[in-house]
């Protein structure tokens, strides 16, 4: 369970998102992922926090139905 409280830097959160740097940004910037700002102004460092990133996937989970007519 460790692992779930683990602080991620942006690189580590792309990686485990599976997305670029430039959709990572969107997401957060637009307020879907939850990070964190380490110093002040608008270089600073994000983190992000694993099991938001799990949960925020979880939620996101889309289930397509079957085509019965096929």
């Amino acid at each position: 369970m460790e692992r779930d409280n683990e602080i991620l830097t942006s690189r580590e959160a792309q990686k485990l998102l599976r997305i670029g740097r430039t959709k990572l940004w969107a997401l957060t910037k637009s307020g879907h992922l939850p990070a964190y700002r380490i110093g002040e102004g608008r270089t600073s460092a994000l983190r992000y926090k694993k099991a938001e990133l799990m949960r925020w996937l979880e939620n996101n989970r889309i289930v397509l139905k079957k085509d019965r007519s096929a």
